[in-house]
Parts: structure tokens; sequence; C-alpha cells
């Protein structure tokens, strides 16, 4: 490991330790400022989200997003290999915000001589530079339905000092139609 790349690991481990330590907040646009979701605040499913057989979650996308935008996903606990699972429309309390931390694939360059077409986001001398994406976990309360567990959104894919978590101006974009985060007390930014 190269002492840059010792860097680079030691940086991000510190601030994911430090994230993790405190408080969730999310940001309401790019040039706006970090808020807390309030306690009460939900998921308003628009409409029934289809979950397809022999996964457990669904992708909600406006049709803008690409595979290096923001996205969300709606996620359930169990896997049914058989059957599609549906979400029923309607309001789940979020119960916690949790900071999340993606490492992503990369491709590995033609000529690379192995056999592995794909290999992990590493900080060493593997040939590829770490490609992560921040986001949130938004626990859902299961009460309504204890199969539903999750929304998770995440930001764009990039390098780690050129990517951020999405905003929730972001966010409700990549929601659209499908569904609705309602912040308890407070509008939604951009509304």
């Amino acid at each position: 490991m190269t002492p840059r790349s010792l860097f680079r690991y030691t940086t991000i481990c510190l601030a994911a330790l430090l994230l993790g330590a405190c408080q969730t907040l999310v940001r309401e646009s790019v040039p706006g400022k970090w808020v807390e979701l309030p306690p009460g605040s939900a998921l308003r499913l628009n409409q029934p989200i289809q979950i397809p057989p022999g996964r457990t979650r669904a992708y909600l996308t406006s049709g803008r997003s690409s595979a290096t935008d923001a996205s969300c996903m709606i996620e359930v606990r169990r896997l049914d290999p058989d059957e599609r699972q549906t979400i029923q429309a309607g309001r789940y309390g979020i119960t916690r915000v949790q900071d999340y931390v993606a490492l992503v694939s990369v491709d590995r360059p033609p000529g690379a001589g192995g056999k592995v077409r794909f290999q992990l986001a590493s900080h060493g001398d593997s040939g590829g530079s770490p490609m992560v994406r921040f986001g949130y976990h938004f626990w859902l309360d299961a009460r309504q339905d204890p199969n539903l567990m999750r929304l998770t959104c995440l930001g764009r894919h990039d390098e780690p000092a050129a990517t951020r978590p999405p905003t929730l101006v972001e966010i409700q974009a990549v929601l659209g139609d499908q569904a609705t985060l309602e912040l308890a007390g407070a509008a939604m930014p951009g509304s």
C-alpha cells in the first residue's frame, strides 16, 4: 500500500467513524442547510410498489436518472424466489435515518491480465481508483407491513472527494410521482 493510498484509506475510515457517532443530518439542497428529519416524518407511497421474484428491492425512478445520478430503492426483509411481492400504497413512518457508504465495483481495464472481470473498489495498487456512493437508509415503521424494511437513497457515483449524499430535493426528484418524503411540521424544500 502506497503512502497516498494509506492516507486516503485512513481519511475515509476516520470520516466514517466520526459520522457514525453523530446524529444523521440530511441536506435540503446543494446550497441549503443540513437538517434533522423531525420525529413523525414519513414516506408516502402514492402507488403500490412491485418487488420482482428473487429480489428484495425495487428501484424507484422518475425516468430522468442515470446510473451515475442519485437513486433510491425500497427494500423488504423477505426474499421470495417465486412470487412478486407488493408493497401497498400508504404512509409509512420513518423511525431513524442512517448514513450509508456504498463501495462500488469497477470494471477492470482491458489487458488487466486476470480472469476476474469485476473487482471491489479498493485503496491499494489494484489498478483502479475507489468509487463510492454516499447516501442514507430511511428505516420504516414495520407495524403496517412487517416485511417492509427501508428506503435507501444514494448520491452520484464518483470518487470520494467529488461525491456527496443526495439532498432532499434530489431524493424527491428521484421519487417523482411514485412516493413523497413528508417532513413532520415542515414543508419539503423546493415545494
